[in-house]
């Protein structure tokens, strides 16, 4: 008779649920940080009045006006070359591989 133990206490602590949120607020912080630069700026505050959730799900942006600013339509002139609606989806583009490699490395996988 052979007899085999298996210590899964390692694997069970990375896909614990506390480093599933490590890994989503990582993600959730370099997602902000890159689409800092696509945010439509002409004073500031649209940019540096955000924040994240406290589980990492999604960015938030402060001011009143962010939404008409985020779901603008197209004819809509921004005065900051690069900027528009759906900042995170320019960002998306570019940053995917980044964001994902923050997830991984925020819940240590």
């Amino acid at each position: 008779m052979v007899k085999i133990e298996i210590n899964l206490t390692a694997a069970y602590k990375k896909l614990s649920p506390a480093a599933v949120i490590k890994g989503q607020r990582a993600f959730a912080n370099q997602a902000m940080a890159d689409m800092n630069q696509f945010v439509p700026f002409r004073e500031g505050p649209l940019r540096q009045a955000t924040s994240i959730d406290m589980d990492g799900s999604g960015v938030n942006y402060h001011m009143k006006y962010a939404r008409r600013h985020f779901y603008a339509p197209g004819n809509w002139n921004y005065t900051t070359p690069g900027t528009g609606p759906r900042w995170d989806l320019k960002a998306e583009g570019l940053f995917m591989n980044d964001w994902i490699n923050a997830f991984r490395k925020g819940a240590r996988w």
